[in-house]
């Protein structure tokens, strides 16, 4: 595999094990695409468009943390611009945070300035994390109320929404 992604480029699916992984035309394991969305190198549904791939996630991030389905959707079309299959374009996530480094304007910097795509500006400058003593357990305290706030689901949703997705980027693991 080339390039390890920690989120399906399709719906956005942490992928946290190579279980969660699709397949290649030659039975590999797809190093961008979940099984739900790729099997034996194709797209299970190739004509999907964006709008029906949030309203296929929406119900499912509903069941899970409690979110009204109206936000479900606007939190999926939020996660799934960024990705390959409706992007066209790889764009790199944290591997702290998650947060999409579309632009140099948001990737880290190195000790000597140069940016580094491996982390955003808010987690990593100057060659260091910005918050070195930042836990995984702090970091869902952290941003959990933000995510409750945000899309008004209960907190302890909130913390296993934020869990879920730490556990799939390398620093939490």
């Amino acid at each position: 595999m080339s390039h390890q992604n920690y989120a399906c480029q399709s719906c956005g699916m942490p992928l946290a094990s190579d279980e969660m992984r699709g397949t290649e035309s030659d039975n590999s394991l797809s190093s961008q695409y979940c099984q739900h969305c790729y099997q034996n190198g194709s797209f299970t549904d190739p004509d999907i468009t964006i709008d029906q791939m949030a309203g296929r996630v929406a119900p499912i991030i509903n069941q899970m943390f409690e979110m009204s389905i109206e936000k479900a959707i606007v939190f999926s079309k939020e996660q799934l611009v960024s990705l390959f299959r409706w992007s066209g374009r790889m764009i790199p996530s944290c591997e702290s945070c998650g947060m999409p480094i579309a632009n140099d304007t948001d990737a880290g910097t190195m000790t000597d300035g140069t940016k580094t795509f491996q982390y955003c500006t808010h987690c990593f400058q100057n060659g260091a994390f910005t918050e070195p003593e930042l836990t995984k357990e702090t970091m869902i305290a952290k941003y959990a109320p933000m995510m409750s706030a945000q899309y008004d689901v209960p907190i302890h949703k909130a913390e296993e929404m934020v869990r879920i997705f730490a556990a799939s980027l390398p620093r939490w693991r």
